[in-house]
């Protein structure tokens, strides 16, 4: 009479196993991991891409359109493009583009960088007002119709691009001279207004962060944007400049 055997694995032979499961498991996480990181950073730069572009692209198109007056618009119309340093202690400049819709609408565009209510990350925005007042009975400047735009109810600027760093703005002569100042309030100079119709191009500087952390290291970044040379605190946030130049065809030329 035969005895059968109890066929089974040996100790070692479980314990060989389960180490090669753990390591192919193992491998799998990781993998996933890196593909998963990997796909994070190519979202998140071509949300970089995009948003800079397109901002820059309605910048561009404001800017074609400052300094248009229809020609039947009978109020005076002396403010068509301004620029201002450091606007607000954003270290970022502010631009504003004047220029008419109709024999009796005017708009006032202007572009700055604003600090979100809850971080010191800023944002670049586009304020847009119909038809606005200088000051009103009580000295206070007036908005009209600005709830008529896109995205900005109660009057708050549109936010275009989310997590700038940095935003500048170079005018320049015909001969490709920079102007400063350039601006039409009553406060500016006049070689400030006169500069205005000196402004045969303009020069836009975008620099825009990563929503999220992608560098695996820290990074330290120099920004050298027309006259601003700064240099970040290292950090895994990866940044881009975008850049355009626009011929100002609507401002008279002096």
């Amino acid at each position: 009479m035969k005895i059968k055997k109890n066929l089974a694995f040996t100790l070692i032979e479980t314990m060989i196993a389960l180490v090669i499961s753990v390591i192919a498991v193992g491998a799998m996480y990781y993998s996933y991991l890196f593909f998963k990181s990997s796909h994070q950073t190519i979202l998140d730069k071509a949300a970089m891409s995009d948003s800079g572009r397109v901002s820059l692209s309605v910048v561009s198109k404001d800017l074609r359109n400052a300094g248009y007056k229809d020609i039947n618009f009978s109020r005076a119309f002396d403010r068509w493009i301004e620029q201002t340093d450091n606007y607000n202690n954003t270290g970022g400049d502010s631009l504003v583009i004047w220029y008419n819709t109709s024999p009796t609408e005017r708009l006032k565009i202007s572009y700055f960088l604003k600090k979100y209510n809850t971080s010191n990350d800023m944002y670049l925005g586009r304020e847009v007002i119909e038809n606005p007042k200088v000051k009103n009975s009580y000295g206070m400047g007036m908005k009209r119709n600005c709830e008529r735009y896109r995205n900005q109810r109660n009057c708050v600027p549109q936010m275009i691009v989310p997590f700038v760093t940095d935003f500048q703005v170079v005018f320049k002569d015909v001969n490709g001279n920079e102007l400063r100042p350039v601006c039409g309030s009553d406060s500016c100079s006049s070689v400030g207004r006169d500069n205005q119709s000196k402004v045969h191009t303009a020069e836009v500087y975008l620099t825009v962060r990563s929503p999220n952390p992608i560098n695996k290291t820290q990074k330290k970044y120099r920004i050298v944007n027309d006259n601003r040379d700064q240099t970040l605190p290292p950090d895994n946030y990866h940044r881009e400049t975008f850049y355009i130049s626009v011929y100002l065809r609507n401002i008279v030329k002096i």
